[in-house]
């Protein structure tokens, strides 16, 4: 693997309240590689942008360390002013300047370099994000997806070590935020730019990260990939948080032993000849499956996948076997998702 870029070990962020202080971020770590994608994924209110000012330089720590590069940028009695820490950031909003159209808002971080310089950097990334020709456009001019490539290329024009993304695409719709992923990946992946972004998106988080943090009342309960947040899910919240499914007994299924185990939509399928059997409440056409929400003998409701023509209808009993075994086993530690 690459050196590491970002460090971030056991970081804690806290705010004055009465009688004490209110902790937003406790014991906080992570590590990504130099070219890596990182995003930090949960709920409103669980820490994840307080992190992100917090490298940023916008919060203090009060304890922990935060380098980048290997340097320290952050410790409970040293903070490197945000102008000195070489780090990019595309905010929510864009906060594009409505006074100067695309070039004076992407070259804004570029002052001091001679003009013509200057000029090539602008051009540059106004290509790289496909805008060649928007360079004397304002922002009320542009759609909301042209205005995220110009707060990206903002964000890119300075060549930062790190890039810092909050809920880059929630101004925008379904389409064009699953189209603009795909893409503000390719163009990361070929600057080799250091990402860190931060969503409550699952989807934007499975199309953009290499590595994904899934966070809860200020911390990381898991930091995988994709693959692994949804197949081998670190504890019940994780479980429940990514992906479909449902966490249920495992005598539920006819399985031995004690514990819960995690069933995904496409690990029951029907069969005439399997040994659950479950009653059909509702089927909804989600194309080109139905999806099927059934009861099994132990009143234990699921969501099964199904194919075909010959969808059962509500009220019918209908025989499953499982696929995909073994299932997930979860531990028996619970995060309170309150």
């Amino acid at each position: 693997m690459s050196q590491a870029m970002l460090r971030l070990d056991d970081i804690r962020v806290a705010y004055p309240a009465a009688g004490g202080e209110r902790t937003v971020v406790e014991r906080l770590s992570l590590v990504l590689a130099k070219g890596e994608i990182g995003c930090l994924l949960g709920a409103s209110g669980c820490g994840k942008t307080t992190v992100l000012r917090a490298i940023a330089g916008f919060e203090p720590l009060r304890a922990g360390r935060i380098e980048l590069d290997g340097q320290v940028l952050s410790t409970p009695t040293t903070t490197l002013p945000p102008e000195h820490r070489g780090i990019g950031m595309m905010f929510q909003d864009y906060a594009l300047f409505p006074h100067l159209d695309v070039a004076g808002n992407v070259g804004f971080g570029l002052a001091g370099r001679p003009r013509a310089a200057r000029n090539a950097r602008i051009a540059e990334v106004l290509a790289l994000v496909g805008l060649p020709e928007r360079a004397g456009a304002y922002p009320h001019e542009l759609s909301g997806g042209q205005q995220q490539r110009v707060a990206l290329a903002r964000a890119l024009a300075p060549s930062p070590s790190l890039l810092l993304l909050d809920e880059p695409f929630s101004n925008l719709d379904i389409d064009t935020r699953e189209h603009l992923a795909a893409e503000l990946r390719a163009i990361l992946r070929r600057t080799g730019t250091t990402a860190l972004l931060v969503t409550h998106d699952q989807a934007e988080a499975f199309a953009m990260a290499d590595a994904i943090g899934v966070m809860h009342r200020g911390r990381i309960l898991q930091w995988a990939d994709a693959q692994t947040l949804y197949r081998a899910p670190a504890d019940r919240f994780v479980a429940g948080f990514v992906g479909r499914g449902c966490v249920l007994p495992a005598g539920a299924l006819g399985l031995p032993g004690g514990g819960e185990v995690l069933l995904r939509p496409d690990q029951l399928v029907p069969d005439d000849n399997g040994a659950i059997r479950a009653e059909v409440l509702s089927r909804i056409f989600r194309g080109p499956q139905h999806v099927l929400l059934l009861r099994l003998p132990g009143g234990e409701v699921v969501e099964v996948d199904v194919s075909g023509n010959a969808i059962p209808a509500p009220g019918t009993t209908l025989a499953l076997r499982l696929v995909g075994v073994p299932l997930v086993a979860l531990p028996r530690r619970e995060v309170d998702a309150s």
